[in-house]
């Protein structure tokens, strides 16, 4: 990396950190949290005995979808490698939840601030063979210190959307020397490896989405199981909308009312991407009209409410992390968050691998080759604004074999795209073994 750049870099986060740190010392305290997230963020992770002969890689994923990816990946790589030691970063909360649900890894842990004194403390305590970035997240100090110790650094899952790619040519004086100082990437599509490369990033080359390896949650049953566990018993239609965002519940909430003039027992299941939002999302829903029930209240899957299993026209909250994609399967169709606003839309994936149709709008540039695909086979719908859901979502709830055609188009895209985590896993233990070697040419 240029040295001037990296000076400006770590001064301009020199001069924040007093505010980086009161903002955590606070968030910890008041969620009720001990200090030791704040510990991990400065470096001050758990020491870590030496990896043996198998090595020890360090992957990192912010937050739950990219934890879905590794969760993919870590098996493919421990097949491989059996005795082969993972530790895995993230940066959320929830993330760190669900990471900690993965077989076979070491130890899960905050990622230090990008500092250079704390992610070389990490580096020493971690001791990594290698480091392995899941879709996104560059830090140049990571990048960094990992090229000094001779540690290789690559990018599995690479994701830059169009709007990242300008972001990265604005700065381009200081994260192009970082894409430089990476051993490859393994990138999610044609798409994305042509970005990467445009800022001259090595070893690049299309290894496929691993989010369509992503292991699907255990079923708790049958498809009335599912609407029982869920609180939608009576209901049928239901319409999942899955990680909503602000600005998209007028939306939803009008489909929903929209769409009950026609089916009496339309159920609706509301998952929002942040939880500390529900209570903003139950009012914003009362507001327009309807009724909700949090999932917790009705019992949370244990079907012990009075409420759960009761008539149709339920609204529920979802409102537990990592239940959400199991959910998708009880729906008749689904729609993805984060696409009426320029948000960059969430995972179709885990609503379309179960046979359920997809509707999402005009901003899906953090999936546009997978909704693109959906779209092609028919399996999904784009609608321009959320005047066009109920239109949208109408010929699926009216007529079962429209939706099956749909879903079936949906799964078999799922199932079709399947291997890029063998595919990633063989990349990524080829970087481990160079141990910071030439950086690899271009794959075609």
């Amino acid at each position: 990396m240029d040295t001037l750049a990296l000076v400006f870099y770590n001064a301009a986060i020199f001069l924040g950190s007093p505010f980086i740190a009161v903002y955590y010392i606070i968030h910890a305290w008041t969620r009720g949290h001990s200090l030791t997230s704040t510990g991990e963020r400065l470096g001050l992770v758990r020491q870590l005995p030496p990896a043996g002969e198998g090595g020890r890689v360090w992957l990192h994923a912010v937050s739950v979808g990219e934890v879905g990816v590794a969760a993919a990946l870590v098996p493919e790589l421990l097949k491989k490698r059996p005795g082969l030691r993972i530790v895995l970063s993230t940066v959320t909360e929830a993330g760190r939840e669900e990471a900690g649900k993965i077989d076979g890894v070491e130890h899960v842990f905050y990622l230090p601030f990008d500092y250079p004194h704390a992610v070389r403390s990490a580096l020493r305590r971690i001791g990594p063979g290698g480091i392995a970035i899941i879709e996104t997240e560059l830090w140049p100090n990571l990048v960094w210190e990992a090229a000094r110790g001779g540690l290789p650094v690559c990018v599995v899952n690479g994701r830059l959307s169009e709007k990242s790619l300008r972001g990265y040519t604005r700065l381009r004086f200081l994260f192009a020397p970082v894409l430089k100082k990476l051993a490859g990437v393994a990138a999610r599509g044609e798409a994305d490896a042509k970005r990467y490369s445009s800022l001259g990033a090595p070893g690049v080359f299309a290894a496929g989405n691993i989010k369509f390896d992503a292991p699907a949650p255990r079923l708790s049953g049958s498809q009335e199981d599912l609407k029982k566990k869920f609180g939608l018993a009576g209901a049928d239609p239901i319409i999942v909308a899955g990680s909503t965002h602000p600005g998209e519940m007028t939306g939803l909430t009008g489909a929903v009312h929209t769409l009950r003039e026609r089916f009496k027992r339309l159920g609706a299941l509301i998952a929002p991407r942040h939880l500390p939002r529900l209570e903003e999302v139950e009012a914003e829903l009362r507001r327009g009209g309807l009724d909700p029930v949090r999932w917790s209240e009705i019992g949370g899957g244990s079907g012990s409410s009075s409420r759960s299993g009761s008539g149709g026209g339920q609204v529920v909250l979802l409102d537990r992390m990592g239940e959400l994609a199991e959910a998708y399967a009880c729906g008749t169709a689904a729609f993805i968050g984060g696409s009426l606003i320029p948000h960059g839309g969430q995972n179709p994936i885990e609503a379309a691998r179960w046979g359920v149709p997809v509707v999402f709008g005009p901003h899906m540039d953090n999936f546009a080759e997978v909704a693109g695909d959906l779209l092609r086979v028919e399996g999904a719908v784009r609608v321009e604004s959320a005047e066009g859901l109920a239109g949208a979502l109408f010929p699926w709830l009216s007529d079962r074999a429209t939706r099956d055609t749909a879903g079936a188009s949906a799964k078999e895209l799922v199932m079709a795209n399947r291997g890029a985590a063998e595919r990633a896993s063989e990349f990524l233990l080829g970087v481990l073994d160079s141990r910071g070697g030439d950086e690899g040419e271009e794959k075609s």
